[in-house]
């Protein structure tokens, strides 16, 4: 995205035009705050702001969102955040912390269910925009003031003494739904050889038979949501 442009590439999307964007938060104030912000910017396109799960389904569908905004007091298990991006493949979510929520357990179930980014709720409005982009474009964005507890999560440790990194988090997520090599390489714009080598070190590590036994290894230690 050039500076000034209204315009934006998205993952895997050969289309420029501005991010169409929704808040999933009841607060009136702060619904005020995020749609000033991103209505200000010229490649980002406010939408609308709801309070339910279904109302963002509904919206998803009809609006064609590009980016949901959740915050971890409306998603406090991040169970809206893995619905929406179960549902809707191609959408991002953007995950906004409180201060209560910036821990690394909380930092990784919300990775693990999806968001593609995650960004203090208190951040000034530029570091907001960035995450908006980074997310949509590049796939993934970690804000600076969460640094700390990311590089915490990416050390977080199996039964076994063993870590997985944030990218076979990722992976890991991708296996649970059921993708295939190939499919989780297209998502994470990899290579289909280096998604079977994350599957293959992600079996390792937890002492899996197979990819379904991964996934239920993944249950029992609570890196996946039951």
């Amino acid at each position: 995205m050039g500076a000034g442009s209204g315009e934006i590439s998205l993952v895997g999307d050969g289309r420029t035009r501005p991010l169409r964007i929704a808040l999933l938060e009841s607060l009136p104030l702060l619904r005020h705050g995020v749609q000033t912000i991103v209505s200000a910017h010229p490649a980002l396109e406010w939408v609308d702001a709801v309070s339910s799960t279904r109302d963002t389904v509904e919206l998803c569908e009809s609006a064609r969102l590009d980016v949901v905004l959740v915050t971890s007091a409306s998603d406090p298990g991040w169970n809206r955040c893995q619905l929406l991006t179960r549902l809707f493949r191609d959408l991002t979510v953007v995950a906004l912390l409180g201060r209560e929520a910036r821990t690394p357990d909380t930092i990784a179930m919300a990775r693990i269910n999806g968001a593609r980014a995650l960004v203090p709720l208190d951040a000034d409005p530029d570091r907001l925009v960035k995450a908006i982009t980074a997310g949509a474009t590049v796939g993934h964005h970690i804000d600076s003031a969460l640094a700390v507890f990311a590089t915490s999560v990416e050390g977080a440790r199996t039964a076994g003494g063993k870590s997985l990194s944030r990218r076979e988090f990722e992976v890991l997520q991708l296996i649970a739904e059921g993708r295939t090599a190939v499919q989780i390489a297209l998502r994470l714009q990899i290579t289909a050889e280096t998604a079977r080598t994350h599957v293959s070190h992600i079996l390792r590590k937890l002492d899996a038979r197979d990819r379904a036994h991964a996934v239920a290894r993944a249950y029992e230690l609570s890196f996946l949501p039951k």
